[in-house]
């Protein structure tokens, strides 16, 4: 049975495949609680762990998991263009959710030909942790970024999975404990350039992130993002790729010659200033960035205007201050002053009477400060 899938996985293009018995995490639980504990986890985390512990909860006879890895991002270099937002090299092509969805829904119509079985697919969209899941399979090892890496492509690879009800024989020791795993199978070794590198200092020596620092997150977060973590933003738009363009495992892929054009991932920031949601959903709705909303990278767009000093936007920006959004009011008055702060200052003082209590706070928060 596991010859014949990977056979039609090949034939489907897929790279790498594997499966694991292993349905219960509970070796997570104490990494998982530590996050908690120290405030490094995200809003977009499942608050109920054991639901982030047991695959039985999505799939109650859940007995054979198979995994998937895709590699992507071949011989990209960041694109690089004067008053240009970036995306994430994630967000190149099609939104890889629904590419690899439609890849394992391929493979799973496939199988049915020869196999009766129940499944579940899981693609970044469930609670449960795809890396451990990956890992348990013994598809790669976990970096010192947090990052699943494959010896061939490296940490730019999308993960999936498939849950599923078939008795198929483990490729990997199930009761191996993930954080071990995490550990001892590393090949990182006393390199720590993925550490030095993080724009935010978000990676954490114990093979932790600290995901409210991390820029990745804060492009995508709508809660508020403190003063003192925006400069590591520059001018990215949505993710950030800088842990692995940094990582010595991504050298071979990263330097594999490509005929893709990344430029792509640019995104004029005069448009977001201006694009209606309509217009946002036609034009970057097929990308994997696009789910977190015009509204986000808008927001992301005025502090790139203010990291990259360009003093052309601030007009626009001012506008936001007489606008509804309070979200746009908190950025853009941050942004004026980074731009010009004395022509700023007046500016922003004058207008704390027409404004939310909460906003006016923010507004003599920032006078403050300069």
């Amino acid at each position: 049975m596991k010859n014949k899938i990977k056979e039609i996985a090949k034939d489907l293009g897929i790279d790498r495949i594997a499966f694991t018995n292993t349905t219960k995490y509970d070796d997570l639980l104490e990494v998982l609680n530590y996050r908690i504990k120290n405030n490094y986890n995200s809003e977009f985390e499942e608050k109920d762990l054991a639901k982030r512990l047991d695959a039985s909860f999505l799939m109650p006879n859940c007995k054979t998991i198979i995994t998937v890895m895709i590699p992507y991002g071949k011989g990209y270099k960041i694109p690089i263009k004067n008053s240009m937002g970036n995306l994430s090299v994630s967000s190149f092509g099609r939104d890889y959710h629904k590419a690899l969805h439609e890849k394992l829904e391929e493979l799973t119509s496939a199988l049915k030909k020869d196999f009766e079985f129940n499944y579940k697919i899981c693609v970044d969209n469930t609670p449960l942790n795809d890396r451990a899941i990956c890992l348990k399979s013994g598809l790669g090892y976990i970096g010192k970024n947090c990052m699943l890496i494959d010896d061939e492509f490296g940490s730019f690879v999308f993960l999936g999975s498939i849950l599923t009800d078939l008795e198929i024989l483990d490729d990997f020791d199930s009761n191996t404990n993930a954080v071990e795993a995490n550990i001892n199978s590393s090949k990182c070794g006393n390199c720590n350039i993925c550490i030095n590198k993080c724009p935010n200092n978000a990676i954490m020596d114990n093979n932790i992130i600290n995901t409210k620092k991390c820029v990745s997150y804060l492009t995508q977060t709508k809660e508020y993002i403190p003063i003192e973590y925006r400069k590591a933003m520059g001018n990215q738009i949505y993710g950030c790729d800088m842990c692995q363009l940094s990582c010595p495992k991504n050298y071979k892929i990263l330097n594999q010659v490509s005929e893709e054009n990344y430029d792509s991932l640019l995104v004029n920031l005069d448009e977001l200033f201006k694009i209606s949601n309509k217009e946002f959903s036609l034009k970057y709705g097929s990308v994997a960035g696009s789910w977190r909303g015009k509204n986000v990278w808008k927001r992301n767009a005025i502090i790139a205007c203010a990291n990259m000093e360009l003093n052309n936007f601030y007009d626009l920006i001012k506008g936001e201050l007489y606008g509804n959004s309070e979200m746009f009011k908190t950025y853009a008055s941050w942004a004026l002053l980074k731009l010009n702060v004395q022509k700023s200052k007046d500016l922003i003082y004058n207008r704390i009477k027409y404004e939310s209590e909460s906003i006016a706070n923010e507004y003599v928060k920032l006078l403050q400060n300069y």
